[in-house]
This record gives structure tokens, sequence and C-alpha cells, in this order.
């Protein structure tokens, strides 16, 4: 979760530079000291280890704005169908509900975990046009790769913005959740739309070192 990332970091990035003309780690740069060391005597800012003891430690940069992570298109695609525009509850009635849980609860006795099949099934089953907790009428909602969503409207064509997209998602219930195939407690759908991205330690993308030992200013 972006909370997660954000609590195993030591350090915002904020500056896409690397070394500066003395050829030092820039601060909040993509080498910052904080993220561990390549030098052979140098310790690193965080744990206070050399080279060859330090971990290495995560950062992180926070995106302007919010940006769909293209692995799960997919099931984005499927939830905004499977789910209302508006409360974010599944498009099924109450009864209905109460049926699809006791097929999977069936499935979860017999074979201890539930067949991707059978959450596809429950996703394709759902093809109403109005919301049965709300009574907001649902648009047909169409796929562009890489990343694009289009909701067709009253008013004709309307593109959903990423943001629009994690609203939206938010706005699902755990339960609903778990009658589409996730599991909420581990991995929430709005989190396919980041916010935040993790920033690896310096010693898996190391720079080369140049003949006048400066270390190269192209970050790998």
């Amino acid at each position: 979760s972006p909370k997660d990332l954000r609590k195993q970091s030591v350090v915002e990035i904020q500056t896409p530079d690397t070394y500066d003309e003395d050829g030092a780690p820039i601060t909040t740069g993509l080498m910052d000291g904080r993220l561990g060391t390549l030098e052979p005597r140098q310790r690193c800012k965080t744990c206070g280890n050399t080279a060859i003891r330090c971990p290495g430690h995560f950062g992180h940069i926070e995106l302007a704005v919010p940006i769909v992570h293209i692995e799960f298109t997919k099931i984005i695609f499927d939830l905004l169908k499977a789910t209302c525009r508006n409360c974010g509850r599944i498009l099924l009635s109450d009864d209905a509900a109460k049926k699809v849980r006791s097929r999977i609860e069936k499935f979860n006795k017999l074979l201890v975990v539930v067949p991707d099949e059978v959450h596809k099934t429950i996703i394709q089953e759902i093809k109403t046009k109005q919301c049965p907790h709300c009574a907001t009428a649902q648009y047909k909602i169409t796929f562009e790769k890489p990343t694009k969503f289009i909701e067709q409207t009253e008013a004709g064509s309307e593109p959903l913005t990423p943001s629009m997209i994690r609203e939206r998602l938010e706005r699902i219930s755990d339960d609903d959740l778990r009658i589409l195939g996730l599991n909420p407690e581990v991995a929430r759908p709005e989190w396919m739309v980041l916010q935040v991205l993790p920033v690896p330690p310096v010693y898996v993308r190391p720079s080369i070192t140049l003949e006048s030992g400066i270390r190269s200013d192209q970050d790998s």
C-alpha cells in the first residue's frame, strides 16, 4: 500500500540528479546517502555500515498525479464494470449477492480455495443498467490500451482520469471485494492506481566510475 511504501522508505526523492560537481551524492537525489553506499570506506547515512555490511534502504517518490499501473488494467476494468459508479456497491441485489456468497462458500469448503473462474463468471453475470442499491444509472465503460478508460455517458464519451478511477475503487466495500475475488486485507484495488513509487537501494542500480574517478551522472 502507499502507506507501507512511505513507512519503509528512509527518504523522499525530490530531484532526478545523482551527483554534484565534486562527485558527492546529492541530498534527496537518486543516490542519496541514506539509500546505502557504494564506496568501500564510506558509511551509510541510515545504518552507519560500510558498503560490505549495509543491506541498502528503499526511498520513495511522491507522484504529482496518480498513475494507473499497467499490470492491473484488466482487473480495474472488471471492477469498474461490476460496481456502481456512484456508491461503489457491487451491481447485485442483496438476495443475488447472498446467493453468490453461498456459491463461493461451497467452493471454499470443497476445495479450500476458490478458482479464479468462479469470480470471473460472477463478474460476467453482472449486466444491470441501474444500481440496485442507490438507483444510479450505469454507463458502458470501454478500455483502450495501454491505460485509457472511457465512459459512454448521456453527454457523450468521457475519459476516466486515474484520480476518478481511484476514487471509485476506494468506495468498493471489503465484502464486495471478496465476492469479486480480491482480499482487501492485503490488496485494496485503489493501490493499483499508483500515488507513490519505491526507489530501490543504490547497490541494485550502481553507476559506473569514469576515468577521472567521478561516478557517471547517468543513473541506471
